[in-house]
């Protein structure tokens, strides 16, 4: 705890650059370092380094050494069952130390386990189309059912269809937000905030009761790509947060793939202007697997199923597709029963319905 209040304090210094406040970590050795030096040791260094020269609310933020932000931050998280994992500790992710300025302490509410996890970013425009919304959902669905945890922001469009897909067929879900851990944003995703929260992961680098500045959302689109290995864009604009989160996948050495679009749809306008320059296309819910090279074994073993359910699905994967008709026979299930059981595996990613004709969904 002692160390935490410290890695806090400097934290929340606003306005200044993670990068920064990990340069004056490295020279001072810790952030507690960084609160009891001297005055003239930081004018020294902020007069002598180019890395921290211009920042010089910085400095003055240095000099206060206040931690009454902090402290406060400390007992109300406590107090609402928030985690605090900073810098220094075995739980923040190694994927994110990898970034040039990564956050000095993650707000978590839920799971932390996942932040160890292999993730996959799956990201898009608010304004999203039927479309864009159904590869969203699907994407995560045949992703999560192979093990992967899908990150996103927990915007409306792309982003909410990415985790309610996911959460759908029992899949583990990291909600990054651009507001306080404890600020649901928008307020029309309460009921996805709280079922994330119970069943997956809220992250953010932001104070305790914070909301959703312009500038907020920038940022924490590093932290979106930073936790994964791969991002995936399904919709948006040439210029738009999920092309910013592209690109800083890109730049942090991620693996950038983009759901084709419709020509004449603006917010495929973007990912059709990634695939031209060269990033990979997700041409089917197969493609998706391969691209992505996971080495995995059938979804069937990776997800919960009921005997009945393991059952319907050995039966249906043996012939790879069957229609309803001839696996209801079969399996000696009357049609409300089968239909339920179908149902469930199709949500599980397991099975696709076309029709009155049922396919497996094979790993390959």
């Amino acid at each position: 705890m002692d160390n935490l209040i410290y890695w806090l304090w400097l934290s929340l210094i606003p306005n200044i650059s993670a990068d920064k406040k990990h340069f004056m970590v490295n020279l001072f050795g810790s952030p507690e370092g960084v609160f009891r030096a001297g005055n003239n040791d930081l004018e020294q260094i902020f007069s002598a380094y180019y890395e921290v020269s211009s920042a010089v609310k910085l400095l003055e933020a240095l000099k206060l050494r206040d931690l009454s932000l902090a402290k406060a931050n400390i007992q109300k998280a406590a107090r609402i069952g928030v985690r605090l994992i900073s810098y220094d500790m075995e739980e923040y992710p190694k994927q994110l130390k990898e970034i040039k300025d990564p956050p000095l302490v993650l707000f978590c509410i839920g799971d932390v386990s996942l932040l160890k996890t292999r993730c996959l970013a799956i990201v898009g425009t608010r304004r999203a189309s039927t479309y864009g919304r159904w590869a969203a959902g699907e994407i995560a669905k045949k992703t999560s059912s192979c093990g992967l945890t899908i990150v996103s922001g927990m915007a409306e469009g792309i982003d909410s269809f990415a985790h309610k897909g996911c959460l759908a067929c029992g899949g583990k879900t990291i909600a990054v937000l651009g507001t306080g851990a404890d600020v649901c944003f928008p307020n029309s995703n309460t009921a996805l905030y709280e079922q994330i929260a119970r069943e997956g992961l809220i992250v953010s680098e932001y104070p305790l009761g914070s909301p959703g500045y312009p500038s907020n959302f920038p940022q924490r689109n590093r932290i979106i790509s930073g936790l994964s290995r791969d991002c995936i864009v399904v919709e948006g604009a040439v210029k738009s947060g999920s092309l910013i989160t592209a690109g800083l996948a890109a730049e942090q050495d991620r693996n950038v793939f983009a759901v084709p679009g419709n020509i004449n749809q603006p917010g495929s306008a973007g990912t059709n202007l990634l695939i031209s320059e060269g990033v990979p296309p997700i041409t089917s819910m197969n493609s998706v697997l391969n691209l992505l090279n996971i080495d995995f074994k059938s979804a069937a073993e990776r997800v919960n199923l009921s005997p009945e359910e393991r059952k319907l699905y050995n039966f249906i994967i043996q012939d790879g597709s069957a229609s309803r008709e001839f696996i209801l026979a079969k399996t000696d299930l009357d049609a409300s029963r089968g239909s339920a059981l179908l149902s469930a595996l199709e949500i599980k990613g397991l099975i696709r319905q076309e029709g009155s004709r049922i396919y497996a969904v094979k790993q390959v």
